[in-house]
């Protein structure tokens, strides 16, 4: 009877140090694939940068049609960054539920969220990270092997609906981190210029002209971005007369001139 406990037991201990190794082995294999996804990050805001800079070189050739152009490229530079940004926190998260599974009871509750979190992630980034998205793959097969080889595949304790739910809630905790970050990490878009504000009631005035308040409003209205020519000639006012407007809003400390 001692022998057959024992036999018990050195055999659970067996099938938990194989359990830890498989799934040290897909956490370093998950690792991998967060390093890609860093390094597409890294790409595509290098990219994004880039397009910004020439957005702005374009409004300031009055270019309006150029740059549309690139702030639709941007609009999609980013959309691509999130989807990726949110595949690099969803793993994260996947592989510190990894972490959680010291036992092999109640594997389950852990390996097939994993699952279904990997499957939704392949099909989210394939078409921005279609090395990734095979790579992960190919995880998810090791997952449900481990999960087969535990007998946590045939446990009947796990809802799918419970699964379903977990997953989401994971994905979607992410895709808000993610929106987040790329708000943090990117700067807005500068706003075309349009129309100078019109004057205050008190200010109009038969001639036209131009004054620091209007002045300011302009910029308030641009985001800081300004352009000399376009002033120049909606308002009549010469270039070094708008010089000496910005000069003086310096010196009172409301604006702050750069180059």
């Amino acid at each position: 009877m001692f022998d057959k406990l024992s036999s018990i037991f050195n055999n659970d201990r067996k099938r938990k140090v194989q359990l830890g190794k498989m799934i040290t082995e897909i956490s370093l294999k998950l690792k991998e694939q967060q390093d890609r996804l860093d390094e597409a990050i890294r790409r595509l805001k290098e990219r994004d940068k880039e397009l910004f800079e020439k957005v702005v070189r374009a409004q300031i050739e009055g270019d309006v049609a150029r740059a549309t152009i690139y702030a639709q490229e941007i609009s999609d530079i980013r959309k691509m960054i999130k989807i990726i940004y949110t595949a690099y926190l969803a793993i994260e998260k996947v592989r510190l539920k990894l972490d959680t599974v010291q036992e092999l009871q109640g594997v389950s509750l852990v390996l097939f969220p994993v699952m279904k979190i990997l499957g939704e992630l392949k099909d989210q980034i394939k078409g921005v990270a279609p090395e990734v998205a095979l790579a992960l793959d190919s995880i998810t097969s090791s997952v449900n092997s481990i999960a087969i080889e535990t007998g946590a595949i045939s446990e009947r304790s796990v809802v799918p609906a419970m699964v379903d739910e977990q997953a989401k809630q994971i994905l979607d905790e992410a895709q808000k981190m993610a929106e987040v970050k790329v708000r943090e990490i990117l700067p807005e878009l500068p706003h075309p210029p349009t129309e100078l504000p019109k004057p205050r009631a008190q200010a109009i005035q038969i001639k036209r002209q131009l004054t620091e308040d209007m002045l300011l409003d302009y910029i308030r209205s641009t985001g800081g971005f300004l352009d000399l020519e376009f002033i120049s000639k909606n308002y009549g006012v010469d270039k070094v007369e708008i010089l000496n407007l910005l000069k003086r809003l310096e010196q009172k400390g409301l604006i702050a001139l750069e180059g």
